[in-house]
């Protein structure tokens, strides 16, 4: 699939570097951050990476339980 061409166009990154993109994901030089096309993108991937830090927290939280369930509470009631 050909993805359509993006005229070019002048973006500016949150740390206030302006340069010229013709691309939908370009990386800021100054501060390494991604700088978008378009505002919808940039609103997509702030709800990804909150996504992908929630479900880490539950994998962790999850690891923690199944430790104290399964290591921690026979280890401690074995007196």
């Amino acid at each position: 699939m050909m993805k359509a061409v993006l005229v070019p166009k002048m973006v500016t990154c949150q740390c206030g570097h302006t340069f010229e993109s013709s691309r939908a994901k370009s990386w800021c030089e100054k501060c390494c951050r991604p700088v978008f096309y378009h505002d919808r993108d940039q609103r997509r991937h702030k709800i990804g990476n909150m996504y992908m830090i929630g479900v880490m927290a539950m994998v962790l939280m999850f690891i923690a339980y199944l430790f104290v369930e399964m290591i921690a509470a026979p280890l401690l009631s074995m007196q």
